[in-house]
């Protein structure tokens, strides 16, 4: 077993070390490593006191949901702590110690007791998107009319969430707890990456990667998505399926970005109408019409003026309602 690496994999070493996980043998390539210099004693017992304090929490956050008072009595009888009242008297010095140490208990007690109360978070977006910066240091993008539910903090060895509606996730990386986005009763499963989720209706979901790997979930149906990849999971058939999103269309919301390569002019006003929730019509031909282009943060407006002029297609509008009307690219 080499320790000569990184703190990260010391530290999971020290772990197993004192989770009693490690081969005899390895224990003994731990406490000589230990003994080699002061820096690896420190690390050494930092690691255990922070496992201890780890052993601690879990144990206050076990007497949920036992009202304080009743939590108090736990703790005193598990700790064998007496109430100043029944202890016999002795004398005034003695009183006073006594009642700092219960004192100080108390307030050892009311530190784990609050500290470990879970908050439900509930953020609902409404007519823009909501950026949510997470505690482990991941972010979320809400789209318009979305909502994420989770526990702060996070509990057990997962970080999960619940979402109803369209985000984009940039996970953290953490190993050893999972990052697990429940939409229904599907679920993705990440160590930490960035991918889009969409619940469109409530036959569909849709999953697109950005990096990394996603494991989506549904019942019996298992599969690994990679970087690059887009998926959609029919509910009710229970299968998935993979897609193609050539334009960016689905992930326009947060983006801003389409790109069109050698595009028919029906599949660009398509996708235009969809990405700016517009409406806009053509008229005439469109034989031959194909375009090349990448918007990138571009105006509505902008868009069709580009599309238009490229094509010397003539651009009409009246009262929201666009007409592009030409006679093909022969």
């Amino acid at each position: 077993m080499n320790l000569d690496r990184d703190d990260i994999e010391i530290e999971e070493v020290l772990y197993r070390y004192f989770q009693q996980e490690l081969t005899a043998t390895e224990r003994s390539e731990v406490e000589a490593w230990c003994a080699r210099s002061l820096e690896n004693q420190r690390l050494f017992d930092e690691t255990k006191i922070m496992l201890l304090d780890l052993k601690g929490m879990a144990y206050y956050k076990s007497t949920e949901p036992l009202e304080v008072d009743q939590s108090w009595e736990k703790f005193k009888t598990d700790h064998k702590v007496k109430d100043i009242r029944t202890a016999p008297p002795r004398s005034f010095t003695f009183l006073k110690y006594a009642a700092s140490i219960v004192i100080i208990a108390s307030a050892v007690f009311g530190i784990y007791y609050y500290q470990n109360r879970v908050e439900e978070v509930t953020i609902a977006g409404t007519d823009q998107i909501e950026e949510i910066n997470l505690q482990d240091g991941s972010l979320i993008s809400l789209n318009e009319g979305a909502r994420i539910e989770y526990p702060q903090p996070f509990q057990n060895e997962e970080r999960r969430l619940k979402l109803a509606g369209e985000a984009y996730f940039e996970v953290e990386r953490i190993p050893k707890k999972p990052f697990v986005v429940e939409v229904g009763d599907a679920e993705v499963r990440v160590l930490g990456t960035k991918f889009f989720i969409n619940r469109p209706n409530e036959k569909d979901i849709h999953v697109q990667v950005v990096e990394g790997k996603v494991l989506v979930s549904y019942k019996d149906l298992h599969q690994i998505i990679g970087a690059g990849k887009s998926v959609t999971l029919d509910l009710q058939n229970e299968r998935l399926t993979e897609t193609q999103d050539e334009t960016g269309v689905a992930s326009f919301w947060k983006t801003r970005r389409l790109v069109f390569r050698l595009t028919s002019l029906a599949d660009v006003i398509d996708v235009v109408n969809e990405a700016y929730n517009a409406s806009v019509r053509l008229e005439g031909s469109t034989e031959g019409c194909a375009l090349t282009v990448t918007f990138d943060n571009e105006e509505f407006e902008n868009v069709l003026e580009v599309i238009s002029s490229t094509l010397n297609y003539e651009l009409t509008g009246d009262q929201g309602t666009y007409i592009l009307k030409g006679n093909g690219c022969q």
